[in-house]
């Protein structure tokens, strides 16, 4: 498979936009524990689970993310809640979104190395996918468990987005695609929309 997002360029990009995003809405105005932000990725692939057992996919051929990429403003934000939002794909990219957002406060202005980056080993690089999503999900969440346990968060981190990478090309999700409409979607809400981080 080629990687669209798991490359030193594309997630040292990702990483900084993600977080400075995640800044500007106010979600670090008062900085929380790793284990508390990895939790949050976790609670994102749980929604995916129950979006799973509800049978919500997008499903969203080449021409609907065109078409999705065109438009904007309302109509964008309109066609978003009503094709995408709160569907397997949807939430999948939030938890990516969160692990870009966690990875950019990690590495604040350095980069990561091609080393690291390419020391990530991914867990559906050449494994048999599992038939249900609940236990291809349960190894990812298994890595960022244990990353936060033994304190190695940056490489556990990047084996959850290759992982997850990885997961959708099985699952032909194009990530990266729900991954920018996602992002647009949430350019439109406003400043910690009624949540506390």
């Amino acid at each position: 498979m080629t990687y669209r997002l798991y490359n030193a360029d594309t997630l040292n990009r990702y990483a900084k936009d993600c977080h400075q995003r995640a800044v500007a809405k106010g979600f670090w105005d008062e900085p929380h524990s790793v284990g508390h932000y990895l939790m949050l990725v976790v609670s994102e692939l749980s929604e995916a689970v129950e979006a799973d057992r509800l049978g919500k996919w997008a499903k969203l051929s080449p021409e609907a993310v065109k078409n999705l990429r065109v438009v904007s403003d309302a109509e964008f934000t309109q066609a978003f809640l009503w094709f995408v939002k709160d569907r397997v794909e949807d939430e999948i990219a939030d938890a990516v979104i969160r692990l870009l957002d966690l990875l950019g406060w990690i590495i604040g202005d350095k980069a990561l190395t091609s080393y690291q980056v390419n020391s990530a080993f991914g867990v559906y690089g050449k494994e048999k996918l599992p038939a249900m999503l609940t236990d291809a999900l349960m190894p990812i969440v298994a890595e960022l468990c244990g990353a936060s346990a033994y304190g190695d968060v940056t490489t556990g981190i990047l084996n959850a987005i290759k992982s997850l990478e990885q997961l959708c090309d099985h699952l032909g999700i194009d990530l990266m695609a729900h991954i920018e409409l996602k992002l647009k979607y949430n350019a439109t809400r406003p400043a910690l929309h009624g949540k506390k981080y």
